[in-house]
């Protein structure tokens, strides 16, 4: 946890839609370990400060807001959303505000309709900005949070695996729009490697039902494009005929041992005329994706840390239709300034292709 702290910090991290946040309430999350609360203060401007009152070390999550300011439980310290304390209840009418009566305060962004906190060295804020999704300010979307035990990168990777949808999301993806996991044997998956992350795309089968491809087209292929943002963000975005389906899955570090998943789900021109139908579907079908992710993910981790107890290093096989997750992990790796000694374990028989696969730490 301490390693990924030191290298996932000075990022933007979101904290889900900006809806969410509402006035008189406090959101409490937890980035790398910190803990946060975030509110907004009289204004209606989202303020995001340590959840920690200075005075006697209570958690001010636990508190409520009044006129925009947080005020502890404990003694009625009130702080604003500069995390400057302002009223004492307990101080004499002469006496000062101790300088020091402060909490850290964090660097805030709206952008797209998404509420982002920025982590870190608070002078770098301002030379970076949270990945760009103009979709948010025109598409309908249903976003949810989930907490679960899972390896960082694994999760990061989750969605950008191509293969895993046959069968992982045989239940879910399969039924929304139909079986479009036909990938051809060896697929041109485009992967371009940027600054900011990878960006590529392919093509799927559309083996869809008759009825599904009335409605999502009856094209041969479906096109995939897929966007990696390090260190946070995944976008797959799946096109058919004049239908889009956008998946965003925003992964982050908790603590030791839980991560983060939000996955912000939109659509375009699909249930046009029931928006509420469609609000209730697609909330339906993605709680159901990441349930499946999940389920995986979690068992994936525990086998993942018998074998570093047990070996000191975790054993894994890849042949060339993992590209996509080698190129991620490569990049990856090498922003956290990674560096393995061990080759990676490649059956004969595949043909050559650049491997990235080295072990998880």
């Amino acid at each position: 946890m301490e390693r990924n702290k030191r290298m996932l910090t000075d990022k933007w991290y979101l904290i889900g839609p900006t809806e969410e946040i509402r006035a008189n309430k406090i959101k409490k999350i937890r980035i790398l370990g910190e803990d946060i609360v975030i509110f907004r203060d009289a204004a209606g401007v989202p303020s995001a400060i340590e959840d920690r009152c200075c005075h006697r070390n209570v958690p001010l999550s636990m508190g409520e807001i009044k006129r925009g300011c947080v005020v502890c439980p404990y003694h009625g310290w009130t702080f604003n959303g500069a995390g400057e304390c302002v009223h004492i209840p307990s101080l004499a009418a002469e006496d000062p505000i101790p300088r020091t009566a402060k909490v850290r305060c964090y660097p805030v962004r709206e952008q797209h309709k998404l509420l982002w906190v920025f982590v870190g060295d608070e002078s770098r804020a301002e030379k970076t900005a949270p990945p760009p999704i103009p979709e948010m300010d025109q598409w309908p979307f249903v976003a949810r949070e989930h907490l679960f035990e899972a390896d960082l990168e694994s999760a990061a990777e989750s969605l950008l695996d191509p293969y895993h949808i046959a069968f992982t999301h045989r239940d879910s993806i399969g039924t929304l729009l139909g079986s479009i996991e036909g990938l051809p044997q060896n697929p041109d998956f485009h992967i371009e490697v940027v600054e900011d992350g990878l960006i590529g795309r392919y093509q799927r089968e559309n083996t869809s039902s008759f009825f599904e491809k009335q409605y999502f087209g009856n094209t041969p292929q479906v096109q995939v494009h897929y966007r990696f943002f390090y260190p946070n963000l995944s976008r797959l975005e799946i096109v058919f005929r004049d239908r889009v389906l956008l998946i965003l899955e925003h992964i982050m570090q908790v603590d030791d041992q839980r991560v983060s998943m939000t996955q912000i789900t939109l659509w375009k021109n699909i249930f046009r005329p029931f928006p509420w139908f469609a609000r209730y579907f697609m909330r339906r079908k993605s709680d159901k994706i990441v349930g499946e992710d999940i389920a995986l993910l979690r068992a994936q981790r525990a086998i993942m840390d018998k074998m570093k107890e047990q070996e000191g290093r975790v054993r894994e096989v890849s042949v060339r239709g993992d590209a996509i997750s080698l190129a991620f992990r490569k990049y990856w790796r090498a922003k956290l300034k990674e560096t393995s000694s061990d080759a990676p374990e490649i059956s004969k028989k595949q043909p050559p292709f650049e491997a990235a696969d080295a072990p998880n730490e």
